[in-house]
C-alpha cells in the first residue's frame, strides 16, 4: 500500500474534478490518500475568500469527510523545528505551512502530493506532482 498526502494544490484540483490527477488517482490501485490538518486550514481559507463561501462551505464540509486527516501533533512540531533549520542553514527556506505538511509526511513515511517544487528541498522527502500528465 501506498499512502499519500494530498497537498493543498492537489486537494483543490480533486474539488475542480481535474482529469489529469483523476486518472493518476484511478491507476494507483494500491495508493491510499489523505489530507494533513495544514491543508485543512488553507482549504478553508480559499472557503472563506471566495464569493460563494456558504455553497463552497457546504462542498468543503462534505469533501473533508472522505479523507483521513493527519494531525499537526508533538511529533509533527519537533519534525517542523528541525525541518525548518535544516532549510534555513542552507539558505532554502519555504512557507511555514508547507513545513509543517512536510514534517507530518515525514513522520508518518507519507509521500506528498503536490505541485509546489520547494518540497523538493526538504530532505528525505517524498514527493510526487500528479497533476502532470506525464506521471
Amino acid at each position: 500500500m501506498n499512502p499519500y498526502l494530498l497537498d493543498t494544490n492537489h486537494a483543490s484540483a480533486i474539488l475542480r474534478s481535474d482529469s489529469v490527477l483523476r486518472h493518476n488517482i484511478d491507476a494507483a490501485r494500491d495508493g491510499t490518500f489523505s489530507i494533513s490538518m495544514p491543508t485543512v486550514g488553507e482549504l478553508w481559507f480559499m472557503v472563506f475568500a471566495s464569493d460563494r463561501a456558504r455553497a463552497n462551505g457546504s462542498q468543503m464540509a462534505a469533501f473533508l469527510k472522505l479523507f483521513h486527516i493527519w494531525p499537526y501533533n508533538d511529533a509533527s512540531a519537533r519534525e517542523f523545528g528541525r525541518i525548518r533549520t535544516e532549510l534555513k542553514r542552507r539558505g532554502r527556506p519555504i512557507p511555514a505551512v508547507d513545513v509543517q505538511i512536510a514534517a507530518i509526511a515525514r513522520v508518518n513515511d507519507l509521500t506528498v502530493l503536490s505541485a509546489d517544487r520547494h518540497f523538493l528541498e526538504v530532505k528525505g522527502l517524498k514527493v510526487e506532482n500528479w497533476l502532470k500528465a506525464d506521471n
